[in-house]
């Protein structure tokens, strides 16, 4: 199984069968899936692209032709001038020419990389929910920090459910789980090197103790929005018989159990779920559930 810490008043994921797909810029780590480019192109592939794959001149000469004026024109045919230009490109003055212009269009790449990234970031935010689960059940530190400091609840979650394998093709990044990645990794060289694991599912490595899975969704599938402290919510319907189980937090309280088993009485696609709390084995050690 896997599995999603909640604070006590998240009963109504049970309830209404909805869960939360949260944008990046609502994660708890403000630095996540924020890419980070040295510049849009690097200088090797520059150079490298302009070996195989010529720059075609012949629209900026056109351009530039059809400013002059029309008595500068008839001095020099648009071939004429082009031949002039391109035998200028075979001398060492021309290629050294070139080799100026191509780095300050690399020095403008590098500038141009971070409002690009910012925009791939924004544009993240707007199309894109992020369901974050667990394999561990039983962390004090995750209890304390999603479960209202063991207040809460915690819903087991069948992996191998078809909600959580719905991926629609090879390339597809939406609707199937992923094991989230830790490692710091350095800024990618360029445009060319993003890479969809590395963006969506990578987390730096202080995060590792949380052992997370993800299932990322277009914002525009969710269930329902609703509108909270300035945030919108996506909300996403999730199958009764994809959940599993129900642990209660050991603080929690007994109305909030009072409300876990009446939702599950009430619900006939929920009578498999059973419910159960921690027994402390140790002052140092995690829990184990019965």
């Amino acid at each position: 199984m896997l599995f999603k810490y909640l604070r006590p008043e998240r009963v109504d994921v049970i309830e209404r069968l909805e869960i939360r797909f949260t944008q990046p810029g609502a994660l708890n780590d403000p630095f996540e899936m924020r890419p980070r480019l040295e510049s849009l192109i690097s200088e090797a592939e520059a150079f490298a692209r302009l070996s195989t794959t010529p720059i075609d001149f012949e629209p900026i000469l056109r351009q530039a032709y059809g400013m002059l004026s029309a008595e500068h024109r008839s001095w020099l045919s648009f071939e004429d001038a082009a031949g002039v230009f391109k035998s200028f490109l075979d001398t060492e003055r021309g290629r050294s020419a070139i080799c100026v212009g191509l780095s300050v269009s690399l020095r403008s790449m590098r500038d141009m990389a971070p409002p690009f990234c910012e925009s791939i970031y924004e544009a993240l935010n707007r199309h894109v929910g992020i369901l974050s689960l667990t394999e561990v059940p039983d962390d004090v530190v995750m209890w304390a920090h999603y479960a209202d400091s063991h207040h809460g609840f915690l819903i087991g979650f069948d992996q191998k459910h078809p909600f959580f394998n719905r991926r629609r093709s090879e390339n597809d990044e939406f609707y199937f789980l992923r094991r989230v990645l830790y490692a710091d990794l350095p800024p990618t060289p360029s445009v060319f090197g993003l890479d969809g694991n590395a963006l969506f599912a990578t987390k730096a490595a202080t995060w590792a103790y949380e052992r997370e899975w993800r299932m990322l969704a277009p914002s525009q599938d969710a269930t329902r929005c609703i509108e909270m402290a300035g945030d919108t919510v996506y909300l996403y319907s999730v199958p009764p018989d994809a959940i599993a189980s129900i642990v209660l937090g050991a603080r929690a309280s007994a109305a909030l159990e009072a409300s876990v088993r009446e939702v599950l009485r009430t619900n006939s696609g929920l009578s498999h779920v059973g419910v159960s709390r921690p027994c402390w084995t140790s002052r140092i050690s995690a829990f184990r559930c019965q």
